[in-house]
């Protein structure tokens, strides 16, 4: 049944005000930094739940506001409408609780983020018009506004929706019944699938190196040889130290990318990779 506007969903946020959220929600990933990601962007979105919410105390709504924005959020925007929606629920939880616990509402989101990115990035990918669209086909815009656009426009409202009306329940059932565990699981191979494969398609390193042949033929490429064993193995292994700096040496990105590409242009021009 459709709600009006002066209807209340579970709380105190009625329809309208879950629209202006929405709205505000389409530019969650236009505010990326590298140290929060889109921390900015989702406490964009909550401005006006929050105010709202926590109108007859200034102390609690600036707290919100510092705590959401000190803290790390990435997510698949087009789902991040259900842990959206449930922290407005736990926000409002934290208005009318004294004693509540607002560290609760950060597990919440970093229980969501893996998941929902991993289903959400397999899902919502629409590179298959992308050809379509670079040999000038009509076909491709049209296609990608069929198949990307209008669903995960429709995704972000429902999630958003979703998440809020169910609140903490949603992650109270999902683990007393334990398909939390299953989901998380499910979308860990799904990411790491979906991660395999853009590094095989995206990421390009070969080798320009050769070896002599004795007899006075042609040389043989070192290239062919690798392929021949394990396809790919190149760009799996800059991607796999690449990881290793990032996340085990703590190497920040920008000096990172400036390394690859002095390094990438020194090998080039010494012949050794192609």
């Amino acid at each position: 049944m459709t709600m009006s506007s002066n209807e209340t969903t579970t709380g105190k946020l009625t329809d309208a005000d879950l629209r202006q959220i929405y709205g505000r929600y389409n530019h969650l990933n236009g505010m990326n930094d590298y140290p929060g990601q889109m921390h900015a962007g989702f406490t964009y979105a909550m401005i006006p739940a929050l105010k709202k919410i926590y109108a007859d105390n200034k102390e609690k709504r600036v707290e919100a506001y510092t705590r959401h924005m000190s803290e790390y959020f990435n997510v698949t925007p087009y789902v991040g409408g259900l842990p959206l929606g449930v922290v407005l629920a736990m926000e409002e939880q934290n208005a009318q609780d004294p004693d509540f616990d607002t560290s609760t509402i950060t597990g919440i989101k970093t229980a969501l983020m893996g998941p929902l990115s991993a289903i959400g990035d397999t899902v919502f990918h629409a590179a298959v018009v992308i050809s379509m669209a670079s040999a000038g086909n009509i076909a491709g815009p049209i296609l990608f506004m069929l198949i990307f656009n209008i669903p995960q426009l429709i995704t972000r409202w429902v999630t958003l929706k979703s998440g809020y009306r169910m609140g903490t329940k949603l992650l109270e059932q999902a683990e007393s019944s334990g398909i939390m565990e299953k989901i998380s699981y499910a979308a860990s191979v799904i990411g790491l699938a979906a991660i395999g494969a853009m590094t095989a398609f995206n990421v390009n390193l070969t080798t320009a190196l050769t070896i002599p042949n004795a007899a006075g033929g042609d040389p043989t490429m070192v290239q062919a040889l690798i392929d021949t064993v394990c396809p790919k193995i190149l760009p799996l292994c800059l991607v796999l130290l690449c990881y290793w700096l990032i996340g085990k040496k703590k190497v920040n990105v920008v000096p990172l990318l400036l390394c690859l590409l002095v390094v990438g242009v020194a090998l080039s021009m010494l012949g050794i990779i192609a």
